[in-house]
């Protein structure tokens, strides 16, 4: 075999591990662009009932589902390699005479003997790799493929043996190895309750002085959270404008999402004191009050009969603004009873991105991200879910002040419900309610349904029927049509049964005769710009005294340029009505006018009747140094003329914050002046004694990162072990840097079921220290800090020069060879490429003894090593010299045959 040869075999081989791009863009597309960013899928793929890879990139549009054929490739063990800057694709399958030729410029494919013609739609350059549309691979590779878009399952089913079959056991036995690339290694952080913790406090205080002092006010809020009893202990206390204590809330609770809250009784979430019960599918929605409730749902994955609540902590001067895949759906400006609400939050079919970002008084945000799978809701088979809650509708577990909660009727309100799976396609739901809807006094409802899919479509249906005659019957279906998310759902009533799940938030309304919805998400690609997501909503509601209202909505949000704008349009008729209903909307925007100054801005506006600018408003925040914010803004009412001219000056400090705000009317004259502070504190147990801390721990986790070089490799950190500065901790709420003595700490984690940690090591300044992995995960909870310690390792940097050895003794650099670097004792294999001229190096390579060998991509091509070759790594690291790697064709080529 020719050094030509065995050059040209090794790059077709594969691609080097770690290649795929992390944000692919269409820079060439020939074939026009058959999908973006916006349609990516991760597809788990299976062979049988083994899973051979956990996560493969796909893109789904309305041309179809598009596989990358490099990645693909690998997963099969198939020597294929792509050239995406020349739209090609080379390699072979299972033997050498069987060529493959990928040519994207000519559409043609050329497998062995046989051409095939490819379809202006069915491949397209992305980023780094090739896609073809799944028809195509089938056509090319010895496979036949079955894509649930739905489950997010590729199922292949081989047509000859494969490559990856044979080699399965063996890679399964060799540690570390699992035939993957570019999968990063997720660390589960586990945070145990305990039986007593410090708990964490934040406190917020504010008063407002006005000119003549009729609307001056004050008020305070204070939430605690911590560890007691194994559980966590939630409390808050709030007052009214008059700094009266109005508002108590005590609750313990356990949250696991691996379903082992309460140990062999299960449980994803349990808890008592002030909660809130569970929304059935059908009549009774989800209300405070004292009691208790449990579930074993899980905490990421909803079905179409059950509303998303969001409910949780929002202090004193916060606004919260909720998104939904990346398109605003609500915002809420104060608190109520010191929470924020958003009810019947809308999810599209699939997976869903709920982001939660919350505006402080002093300048700062925070993010709280949920993703949510939202579809059938199908469990298991034979698998038991449960939800339970039974509360005093409206009473809590200490009250104090006059409570005008009209919902507070102290009534006991009870919702139960058990899904149970018959088959993976078939689950059956059944539930018992009590509840007191609109003052009509206590009535009972039994529920049944059902839950399945169809075709890559999720379906739902559920009859209620209650002790008074009354009875209702909903049915929802959700799935992907011509490219868009579609989730209807429609409902009706007879005998004068309540259903609240369809008019969330109503009391005293009439009983409704039917209800239907229709939501819809697709991406508007425009011809030479963005694209841009857009939501459509649609609601008609008839009551039982014949009245009937529709509201249709659409929202769209994007990044324009170096700007962040949403829009809304509401159009809303009540039948009857002598207009042709109101259309009104929104429309809002934000920007970074430079590093240090945001601006943003938006107006609200009537279109019809008549068409006219409702309210604008505009805000700057000038950042003028890690401690001090300034503030200026102006809201103008257009039709009475009203103007609002705001300014804030918001100071940090290290133990608390403080805002100084200020308005002025230009038309009244009238002005008020605001003083706010805020702090928070944690115990910190190196010091025995509270500390100021971050804002936010109390209603979120938090975690402490302690970076330091374990010179001993115990993984403890000693007295003697320095710290390292410079590591970034990012999280859900922002990131901090370690100081010099390696520690740092977040908050802002959230209450989520997970909530993903990123270490960022590339600002330390030492290029021979490594770390161990840097993407962590953990389950956050209230005033709980997770502490991080991540010990470093000196490192060394190996290289080493690959060289062929000809038949007359001399020898030459050797390209695109793969090479591995294995411990002495097999434990650590770090994998590399030789570059153009022979060169490979081994980065973050720890103290110990190595040898160098070839990969499996040796044997394939027929080359062997003339001699072992092994290199040490002193304990101080640093840059060091292999040497030569000597390889040889082998006399008769294993790979002669083909891959085993």
């Amino acid at each position: 075999m020719s050094l030509a040869l065995v050059i040209g075999l090794t790059a077709a081989g594969g691609v080097a591990r770690g290649a795929e791009p992390d944000a692919p863009t269409d820079a060439f597309a020939p074939q026009g662009v058959l999908f973006g960013p916006d349609d990516l899928l991760w597809f788990e793929v299976r062979v049988g009932n083994d899973q051979i890879a956990e996560s493969m990139d796909a893109y789904a549009s309305r041309a179809g589902v598009f596989l990358p054929l490099g990645q693909f490739s690998r997963i099969l063990d198939l020597s294929v390699g792509v050239f995406p800057a020349q739209a090609r694709a080379e390699g072979w399958i299972l033997s050498r005479d069987r060529r493959l030729i990928v040519d994207l410029d000519a559409r043609t494919a050329r497998i062995g003997d046989r051409l095939v013609v490819m379809g202006a739609d069915q491949a397209q350059v992305f980023g780094d790799e090739i896609y073809l549309r799944a028809d195509l691979i089938e056509q090319l590779l010895p496979v036949r493929l079955t894509v649930d878009t739905s489950a997010q399952v590729l199922r292949v089913q081989p047509t000859e043996t494969l490559p990856f079959q044979s080699r399965m056991e063996r890679r399964a036995r060799a540690a570390g190895l699992d035939g993957r690339s570019g999968a990063p290694d997720i660390v589960r952080l586990e945070a145990p309750y305990q039986a007593f913790s410090p708990p964490v406090f934040d406190v917020n205080v504010g008063g407002l002085i006005t000119r003549d002092g009729t609307d001056s006010a004050r008020r305070f809020d204070v939430r605690a959270a911590g560890d007691l009893a194994w559980g966590t202990v939630q409390t808050f206390a709030g007052s009214n404008d008059e700094g009266e204590l109005s508002d108590v809330r005590l609750s313990w609770s356990r949250k696991d999402p691996g379903n082992r809250a309460l140990g062999r009784f299960g449980g994803t979430r349990v808890g008592f004191g002030d909660v809130f019960t569970p929304s059935m599918p059908i009549g009774v929605a989800g209300l405070a009050g004292r009691g208790v409730y449990y579930s074993s749902a899980s905490l990421e994955a909803l079905d179409i009969a059950t509303p998303l609540n969001l409910r949780g902590e929002l202090a004193l001067g916060e606004e919260v603004e909720l998104y939904v895949n990346e398109v605003l759906q609500a915002a809420q400006a104060a608190p109520d009873q010191g929470r924020y609400e958003f009810l019947d939050v809308p999810l599209t079919h699939g997976l869903n991105t709920v982001r939660l970002i919350f505006y402080s008084p002093d300048g700062r945000t925070r993010e709280v991200v949920r993703r949510i799978n939202f579809g059938a809701g199908q469990v298991e088979p034979g698998r038991l879910v449960v939800r339970f809650g039974a509360v005093e509708q409206g009473r809590a577990l200490i009250s104090v002040g006059d409570n005008e909660d009209p919902f507070a009727t102290g009534e006991l309100r009870l919702a139960l419900q058990a899904d149970y799976g018959l088959s993976e396609a078939l689950t059956v739901t059944a539930g018992l309610g009590l509840h007191d809807p609109a003052g009509e006094g206590q009535r009972m409802v039994g529920l049944a349904g059902l839950r399945g899919s169809l075709g890559g479509a999720a379906l739902q249906f559920d009859l209620g029927v209650d002790d008074l005659g009354g009875s209702g019957a909903t049915g929802g279906v959700s799935a992907r049509l011509f490219g868009a998310s579609v989730v209807a759902r429609h409902s009706e009533y007879r005998g004068g049964f309540i259903d609240e799940t369809r008019q969330l938030g109503l009391i005293s309304a009439l009983p409704l005769l039917r209800a239907t919805d229709l939501r819809a998400d697709w991406q508007v690609r425009l011809p030479s710009g963005p694209t841009l997501p857009l939501s459509l909503d649609a609601r008609r509601l008839e009551r039982v005294n014949g009245e009937a209202a529709t509201q249709v909505s659409a929202r769209m949000g994007a990044p324009i340029g170096r700007f962040y704008a949403s829009n809304s349009l509401t159009w809303e008729k009540i039948d009857g009505a002598p207009d042709g209903g109101a259309l009104f909307g929104a429309t809002d925007f934000t920007t970074l006018i430079s590093s240090a100054v945001q601006f943003r801005g938006g107006l609200s506006y009537e279109l019809s009747p008549e068409a006219r600018v409702v309210t604008a408003f505009a805000t700057a925040d000038v950042n003028l140094n890690e401690r001090q914010t300034l503030r200026f803004g102006a809201v103008r009412v257009v039709e009475t003329g009203d103007t609002s001219l705001q300014a804030a000056s918001l100071w940090r400090t290290r133990a608390f914050d403080v805002a100084l705000n200020g308005a002025y009317e230009t038309d009244s004259g009238e002005w008020r002046v605001g003083l706010q502070f805020g702090a928070s504190f944690g115990f910190d147990p190196e010091r025995g004694r509270y500390a100021a801390i971050r804002p936010g721990a109390a209603t979120g986790g938090a975690a402490r990162l302690n970076v330091f070089v374990d010179d001993n490799g115990d993984g403890l950190r000693q007295v003697s072990e320095e710290g390292v500065p410079g590591v970034v901790l990012e999280g859900p709420g922002g990131a901090v840097t370690t100081d010099a003595g390696g520690h740092g700490s977040i908050s802002g984690l959230g209450d989520a079921a997970t909530a993903r940690l990123r270490i960022d090591l590339t600002a330390v300044e030492d290029p021979f220290l490594a770390g161990g992995p840097t993407d962590l995960e953990a389950t956050p909870r209230p005033g709980h800090t997770i502490q991080i310690d991540y010990p470093m390792t000196r490192t060394a940097e190996v290289q080493a020069v690959a060289e062929i050895v000809r038949e007359d003794g001399g020898a030459r650099p050797l390209s695109a060879l793969d090479v591995e670097l294995v411990s002495a004792d097999g434990a650590r294999v770090v994998s590399g490429r030789t570059d153009h001229a022979g060169l490979i190096y081994f980065e973050g390579v720890r103290p110990g003894s190595y040898s160098l060998r070839l990969a499996e991509q040796a044997g394939l091509l027929g080359l062997e090593l003339v001699e072992p070759l092994t290199v040490t790594v002193g304990p101080t690291g640093g840059f060091t010299d292999a040497g030569r790697l000597r390889v040889r064709r082998q006399a008769s080529p294993a790979g002669q045959g083909g891959q085993e």
